[in-house]
């Protein structure tokens, strides 16, 4: 039946979605099992302690806070600055979903994608000034977490059969959009990153990847030798990030720092608001990470490991990369 909705039945489906608790039309977040330091378990019924369950749980304490950089001398930037220019505003319109769900400023993609010329006149001196005042507006930052189930579960009461989902602001992600498509670009003209990386850079897929193996293996393998693969599953991995950590890295391999600072003004006081079962948390303080869902995360995280895949990149020893990412 889903798939024969449109612009007009969609919302009547959503409507349906969201119908009382009573008619089982939505996936409620069951009391949730907590295990404990000591391994005894507690029961987290009421919803103040399922947002702080679910707050340590998708939002990481990181023990680490990075080393200090300060005073570092950097190398020269591999390409200089540019201002976003209105036709790149345009391509990132077009880019996400238009009925996706909207962040908290509530406004959906179809709304930019259908309004295009009128707004970009607009959003462009704003998005530009943004450099020009080093400032980033406050709206722009906050999210909204929505904890979600996953599908196929056999339990729903245990804290890993449920996933966060962040909605950014629209406002937010079209800019951002922007200054990925410049560092994309740059990073591949100047071979800023490993040829070894394989996620969120143009021209290199999960199907790259695997032909990338496949052809190394048999080459090993031709020669009688043997092959063995370690496969790294990171635990929240733009959640755990440390920021300046992220920018020492960007700023080594050459990023110029108008696009680190901006980095910085994007995250730094950030707020998220969790919901789920029509509840909606007080506004929480994101001290560290990255956005999830964010279209610059992607690429600043293969910035972030790319120390990590070097140590080892020898003729005998292949570290390789790719990043999967679900935008919201």
């Amino acid at each position: 039946m889903l798939q024969g909705l449109d612009e007009q039945t969609m919302w009547m489906a959503h409507k349906y979605v969201l119908g009382e608790t009573f008619d089982g039309g939505r996936a409620h977040v069951l009391t949730l099992k907590v295990k404990q330091e000591d391994s005894t378990f507690s029961m987290a019924a009421s919803n103040d302690k399922k947002i702080g369950t679910f707050t340590s749980t998708f939002f990481l304490d990181m023990e680490h806070a990075g080393e200090p950089h300060d005073g570092q001398t950097y190398p020269a930037p591999k390409f200089t600055f540019s201002p976003i220019t209105d036709a790149q505003i345009e391509c990132a319109i077009k880019w996400p979903s238009p009925y996706k769900a909207p962040g908290a400023d509530g406004i959906l993609n179809t709304v930019f994608i259908h309004c295009t010329d009128l707004l970009i006149p607009h959003i462009g001196p704003l998005y530009r000034v943004t450099f020009k005042l080093c400032m980033y507006p406050s709206e722009w930052r906050d999210s909204t977490t929505v904890v979600v189930r996953k599908p196929g579960k056999v339990h729903y009461a245990i804290l890993g059969a449920g996933c966060s989902i962040a909605l950014l602001s629209t406002m937010g992600k079209v800019l951002s959009a922007c200054i990925t498509e410049d560092i994309i670009q740059m990073a591949l003209l100047h071979g800023l990153l490993p040829e070894n990386h394989f996620g969120c850079r143009l021209g290199m897929s999960t199907t790259d990847l695997l032909h990338y193996v496949t052809k190394f293996m048999k080459a090993i393998w031709w020669k009688g030798e043997v092959v063995s693969a370690l496969f790294l599953d990171i635990k929240g991995a733009f959640p755990s990030v440390i920021l300046s950590q992220l920018v020492h890295d960007m700023r080594w391999r050459g990023i110029p720092e108008q696009y680190t600072q901006w980095m910085e003004r994007k995250v730094a006081g950030r707020c998220t608001t969790m919901v789920f079962d029509r509840y909606e948390s007080s506004a929480q303080d994101l001290l560290q990470g990255l956005d999830q869902g964010c279209p610059l995360s992607g690429i600043d995280f293969q910035f972030y490991n790319t120390d990590l895949l070097e140590v080892r990149d020898t003729e005998r020893v292949r570290m390789l990369s790719l990043l999967w990412m679900t935008h919201c």
